[in-house]
């Protein structure tokens, strides 16, 4: 009976995974085009704007919008003028998915799994608009450290004074490393929301866990970056975005804890 639970248990997660990947494919698509536009217009857009073809704008209809499985049906091409869907869809619904089960998996229908969940579909969020548009958002950022002091109120996963610490060392480090870069060559190495997205990591994970972080982006950047150069998929001199490393190691530290170093 208890494996049959826990086979429910995932089985569930995997659907709200999909369903809540396809709200951030929708999300991440369109809040990095309309943070110009003033804030109710701006809900509009988010809320009642309807899923659309980004070529021939032709609706959608419901049925179409099942997630990962609508796009396979029309073998990811519009119904209406046939123009190629970008993978982006059931990439990011699916990655979702296998991020949703991997928390309930470890900390089950609990407030650390809850807690989990929000951590891992706010960062494939701020990831996916980083790798897009090079972007960092504050919209996500500061609520994800927000988030990560609160939870940490009730020592979820650090405690409110390192969860404090976290948060100001993550911030200060990339900031001095920031100007310290600036000041020797004149030029800039990263933006102020990989500041911000450092501070949310260390507020939920505590100082402690910043080399740990920092170490895992690093090298998973170096690998990647070196790696598409190898590959032709990129220039050497073409931007980096770091913000997507930093999340790598934050999760990591999520599912498999702190103090590898």
């Amino acid at each position: 009976m208890e494996a049959i639970s826990q086979s429910q248990l995932i089985l569930f997660s995997a659907l709200i995974g999909l369903i809540v990947g396809s709200f951030i494919s929708m999300l991440s698509w369109r809040l990095p085009r309309i943070m110009l536009l003033d804030e109710t217009e701006q809900f509009k857009s988010i809320s009642l704007g309807g899923s659309k073809c980004p070529n021939c704008d032709a609706r959608l209809p419901w049925y179409r919008l099942i997630p990962l499985f609508s796009w396979l049906w029309s073998k990811g091409r519009c119904h209406h003028c046939h123009t190629p869907i970008s993978a982006r869809y059931p990439l990011i619904e699916l990655s979702t998915a296998l991020g949703t089960v991997a928390c309930m998996w470890l900390y089950g229908a609990t407030p650390l799994g809850f807690a989990a969940l929000l951590f891992t579909w706010i960062l494939i969020t701020i990831c996916v608009i980083d790798i897009e548009h090079q972007l960092i958002l504050d919209n996500l950022s500061l609520p994800l450290m927000w988030l990560g002091l609160l939870f940490n109120t009730q020592h979820l996963f650090t405690t409110p004074v390192d969860a404090i610490w976290g948060a100001a060392i993550g911030y200060m480090l990339l900031w001095i490393l920031f100007h310290s870069f600036k000041w020797l060559t004149g030029k800039e190495g990263m933006g102020y929301g990989d500041f911000k997205l450092l501070a949310a990591l260390g507020a939920w994970f505590g100082v402690m866990a910043i080399p740990q972080i920092i170490l895992i982006a690093s090298v998973a950047s170096l690998v990647i970056g070196l790696g598409g150069v190898a590959l032709k998929l990129r220039s050497y001199h073409s931007p980096l975005a770091f913000g997507p490393f930093l999340a790598i190691g934050g999760w990591v530290t999520l599912i498999a804890g702190t103090g590898w170093l």
